[in-house]
C-alpha cells in the first residue's frame, strides 16, 4: 500500500481566491515566452479561458498583472508580467516551498 500526501496552494486576496496552480502556471508560462498566447498553447489552455483567468485576477486586485503590446502585420505583440505579476509568482513558489 503506497499511502501519499497531497495539498492545495492558493493566494488569496480579501478572503477570495486570486491565484492557484492552474493561474500561477499561466503567469508563469507568460513570464517565460513573454506571450499569452504562447503560453496557452505550452499549457494546452484555451485562449479565451487564459484571458478570463487573467481579468479575474486583475479585477480582484483592481491593478494589472500582465502588460499587452499588439503587433501588426510586420510588428511582433508581447504579453509581459508586470511587477506585480511577478510579484504574485514569487508569492506563489515561495508558499509552495512551505510546504515541500
Amino acid at each position: 500500500m503506497e499511502i501519499k500526501s497531497n495539498y492545495k496552494i492558493w493566494l488569496e486576496y480579501n478572503n477570495k481566491p486570486l491565484l492557484g496552480e492552474g493561474r500561477y502556471a499561466l503567469l508563469k508560462a507568460i513570464g517565460k515566452t513573454d506571450s499569452l498566447k504562447k503560453a496557452t498553447e505550452l499549457l494546452k489552455l484555451n485562449y479565451k479561458t487564459a484571458f478570463n483567468y487573467i481579468n479575474k485576477i486583475e479585477s480582484r486586485l483592481g491593478e494589472k498583472v500582465i502588460l499587452t503590446h499588439k503587433g501588426g502585420k510586420n510588428a511582433g505583440g508581447y504579453t509581459k508580467l508586470t511587477s506585480l505579476g511577478r510579484e504574485l509568482v514569487e508569492k506563489y513558489e515561495k508558499a509552495v516551498r512551505g510546504f515541500i
